[in-house]
């Protein structure tokens, strides 16, 4: 009897752990495909970003926003839209500004568009800030690049390297955000510094560098005046 009864425990303790070995394939098959269908849509997600955005960058060059300020003020909007809030500070600066006026009159028409393709903003605000900025940062150096050509030598200093830096980019243009994020990646890429600076310590060692040779620059700047006269 108790050789049936033990028998019978054990076939039961079989069937009960076959039952629960299947649970746990299913439910890890059920957690393949959920991780599967996830990484299909963020690809697709991925993709559309990638894609509006390259065309878009190609109509505008907001340079501006390289600065991190900026996009932070400029993320903080694209928030706000998600939130259904509003907030605006009345005490903006000249930057803040305009980056205020290219959000109402430009990025948010865009980032209806780019709903309407397919483009789940809400929650992925941060992943189209990082997309953009860096599709505008290549679009930047590759621009200024081929602006400017190869005007460092190979092997030559930070010291040379900032002297012919002022000698090729005007003076108005010189320590704007998306020239000196442009000259900071072709430092680092020409081998002169070992890792790339931010641009608030490039633009300060630039102007220390400027004023420690005023007076040559000056002359400097003359002489290709008196030149284009003769």
């Amino acid at each position: 009897m108790f050789a049936s009864m033990k028998t019978k425990l054990e076939s039961k303790r079989a069937v009960l752990a076959e039952q629960t070995q299947q649970r746990i394939e299913q439910f890890a098959q059920f957690e393949r495909q959920q991780s599967l269908e996830e990484m299909e849509r963020q690809q697709s997600q991925q993709s559309i970003l990638n894609q509006e955005v390259g065309k878009y960058l190609k109509t505008v060059h907001p340079a501006f926003l390289l600065k991190s300020e900026v996009n932070r003020a400029v993320l903080n909007m694209i928030y706000s839209r998600s939130e259904g809030t509003f907030n605006m500070n009345v005490s903006m600066t000249k930057e803040m500004r305009k980056a205020y006026s290219f959000y109402h009159n430009e990025l948010k028409i865009f980032l209806s568009l780019l709903e309407r393709k397919g483009f789940n903003l809400e929650g992925q605000e941060e992943l189209f800030m990082q997309s953009f900025l860096t599709k505008l940062q290549e679009n930047n150096f590759r621009y200024l690049a081929d602006t400017y050509g190869e005007f460092v030598s190979e092997n030559a200093s930070i010291t040379e390297a900032f002297e012919a830096y002022l000698d090729t980019v005007d003076r108005g243009s010189r320590y704007e955000i998306g020239h000196l994020d442009f000259f900071s990646s072709y430092l680092n890429q020409k081998g002169i510094v070992s890792f790339s600076w931010t641009t608030s310590r490039l633009k300060r060692k630039l102007r220390q560098y400027e004023r420690a040779h005023k007076q040559e620059f000056k002359m400097k700047e003359l002489e290709r005046r008196l030149q284009r006269i003769s």
